[in-house]
């Protein structure tokens, strides 16, 4: 009774949804670095696993993006769908007048090529596996300078 009268209800609910919030936000960032790590020990072969480490380069990148997103207040982070993820954050970027947008490229691209390398009866060229480690690469220091930048509750790094 005494929490109502002093807003403690609410205070203890916005309370409660940053808590959420912030763990959403490292579950999406470990399973980031996870994708990443794996990754680049798949990418030491030269010609195996070219396909499989290019599309842990694109998860991680996707899973980073959650978790951005995430930190950033969008509940529709479930589909399986994510060709309009690049869209989303963008939108949630400039409404948080975020300017510094340079990594969506490279998220825009990974994500261009994610049926491609997960359904193509080609496998991919070295290059191609390069670039698209180096798009990943490149989109995780953003969206760490991001989540920095911004504030975002829960976003820690554990190799920072």
């Amino acid at each position: 009774k005494g929490l109502r009268h002093r807003g403690g209800l609410s205070a203890l609910a916005v309370w409660n949804n940053e808590y959420m919030q912030a763990a959403q936000v490292q579950h999406f960032i470990q399973r980031a670095m996870d994708f990443s790590r794996g990754m680049k020990k798949l990418m030491s072969d030269d010609k195996d696993h070219v396909n499989s480490s290019a599309l842990l380069a694109i998860h991680s990148a996707i899973s980073y993006s959650d978790a951005l997103r995430a930190g950033l207040g969008d509940a529709r982070l479930s589909s399986d769908d994510h060709r309009n993820a690049a869209d989303t954050l963008q939108a949630l970027l400039n409404s948080n007048h975020y300017k510094e947008q340079q990594g969506l490229r490279h998220f825009k691209l990974l994500l261009s090529k994610k049926s491609r390398v997960a359904h193509s009866d080609h496998p991919l060229g070295l290059t191609e596996r390069k670039d698209l480690i180096i798009a990943a690469e490149r989109f995780e220091v953003w969206v760490n300078q991001v989540g920095k930048h911004l504030n975002l509750e829960g976003w820690t790094h554990d190799d920072q």
